[in-house]
């Protein structure tokens, strides 16, 4: 954005600012100069760090669990949870502290750290580092290539790595063609394009069931078969319960994923975290006939 203005030098417009983004400007004034050339005085709120600081994270390493120790802890809590909670919200916020603290005692956790360099690393340090990584990078790659393919499990999680992180959204245009920076106008324009080709059946038949007043019986089998099938590298949803500590718990998890099943489902009612979820739009090229409604992603 172009701040200053007003003539700078008899009819001429000498000085050009640029401030980005917008937010940091506060003000612009023309000041006496030397001779027939204005002074510009600017007011701007100076960020120490243009970039954003990366934090620490402790996150839990599931590989290194004592399973033993978190399948005994679930199978101990089992008969005093499954006599408790009045309502399905009640019952799966027990079920969900009692993961969460499984999480806490069975699964050490390990610490994300945020980049190694020290404030005292010259130009010449940092070149000589990168000259070390490229050089063991290279060194990587002539392996891979050697083995003949044996290593191609590695190789993508190198290309994944190199990749970088892919979550911020660049510009984008609207339906007028006006170029969109701002976060908050690109979340709205979004909005709008999913509601224009979003489908909303409105004429929904009312089935009732033949056998409603009998209970519905869970079959342990599915939910063992499934809990098979579960990805381990599945992301966590709201809740924060993972998959992986679900297959970890093994047998005594399934009689939790039982009861609580047959209590939401006799109830015909859902916990507030199940219709909660993380939507992260993802650009579709192509005729807009072809997409998929949001509910079916």
């Amino acid at each position: 954005m172009q701040v200053v203005n007003t003539t700078t030098r008899e009819v001429a417009l000498l000085d050009v600012y640029l401030v980005w983004p917008e937010s940091l400007f506060n003000s612009c004034s023309i000041l006496q100069g030397i001779s027939d050339h204005c002074r510009v005085l600017l007011e701007v709120e100076w960020e120490e760090n243009c970039w954003r600081l990366q934090e620490e994270r402790l996150v839990p390493v599931y590989h290194k669990a004592n399973v033993v120790g978190l399948q005994t802890f679930l199978r101990d809590r089992f008969a005093m949870w499954a006599c408790s909670g009045r309502c399905v919200e009640e019952v799966w916020n027990n079920f969900k502290n009692i993961i969460l603290q499984s999480i806490e005692t069975f699964i050490p956790h390990k610490i994300l750290r945020k980049n190694s360099d020290r404030e005292y690393y010259n130009k010449e340090v940092k070149k000589l580092k990168i000259k070390v990584r490229k050089t063991a990078q290279e060194t990587f790659l002539r392996s891979v290539l050697k083995n003949d393919g044996k290593s191609w499990t590695e190789f993508y999680k190198y290309v994944k790595r190199r990749k970088g992180n892919r979550e911020n959204i660049p510009a984008i245009k609207d339906g007028n063609g006006r170029l969109i920076t701002d976060a908050i106008e690109k979340a709205n324009s979004l909005n709008c394009c999913y509601s224009s080709v979003f489908s909303c059946e409105h004429s929904i038949p009312q089935l009732q069931s033949p056998n409603s007043g009998e209970p519905f019986a869970i079959n342990t089998n599915i939910i063992r078969k499934r809990l098979a099938a579960l990805g381990k590298n599945k992301s966590v949803g709201p809740d924060s319960v993972s998959g992986e500590i679900l297959k970890l718990g093994g047998e005594a998890t399934i009689l939790y994923l039982a009861r609580l099943l047959a209590v939401t489902i006799n109830n015909a009612t859902l916990p507030s975290d199940w219709k909660k979820a993380i939507v992260v739009p993802i650009y579709k090229g192509g005729v807009t006939g072809r997409w998929c409604r949001i509910t079916d992603q």
